[in-house]
């Protein structure tokens, strides 16, 4: 594990909180009410990770996407709200990639989007040439927690949303 010193030095408050600056929560991407993992290393450190989820499923979800890519053909990917950790095919491309602000948008609208042509998005910051995408939120208790991105290179149609919307709506089911 790689340690960053800030310089940034902060008090433990009565009720054993530490405040995260805010540069450092725009820098991460921690928003407000946003759950943290707390890890003990070596019983002498503390450390925070953004909690997934989404990626709490890995296996399961692996398992999932893998089966809409061979029944379709159609790369499947499952990200949290910050990077993709399950991807049926193209991993190198996709896999532990942080997803675009593209997609981040998409997802916060709460709606399933089927996206071609001049309207396809990169799903990271690296230009990927789909020529359809099906993209749908994944929501648990009213939160956005992650979303359901189907791909095609040769086109998919818009029967691809609907899958992507059952994938969604049944990972949503598995918290």
């Amino acid at each position: 594990m790689e340690e960053t010193t800030t310089g940034i030095v902060r008090r433990v408050d009565e009720l054993g909180r530490v405040v995260i600056p805010k540069e450092m929560r725009r820098t991460l991407r921690i928003k407000e009410g946003e759950e943290m993992e707390v890890c003990v290393i070596n019983n002498s450190q503390i450390v925070l990770k953004k909690y997934s989820a989404v990626k709490a499923l890995k296996d399961f979800e692996q398992e999932y996407a893998d089966a809409i890519y061979q029944v379709t053909g159609n790369n499947a990917l499952i990200c949290d709200n910050d990077k993709i950790v399950v991807c049926a095919a193209d991993k190198s491309i996709y896999l532990n990639k942080q997803i675009s602000a593209d997609l981040e948008k998409i997802l916060e609208g709460r709606k399933s989007v089927y996206l071609y042509g001049n309207g396809i998005i990169d799903i990271t910051d690296e230009k990927e040439g789909h020529k359809d995408m099906a993209v749908s939120p994944i929501i648990y208790k009213g939160d956005i927690v992650g979303g359901v991105i189907l791909t095609s290179y040769k086109g998919m149609g818009e029967s691809s949303l609907k899958l992507a919307e059952v994938a969604a709506e049944f990972l949503s089911r598995q918290f």
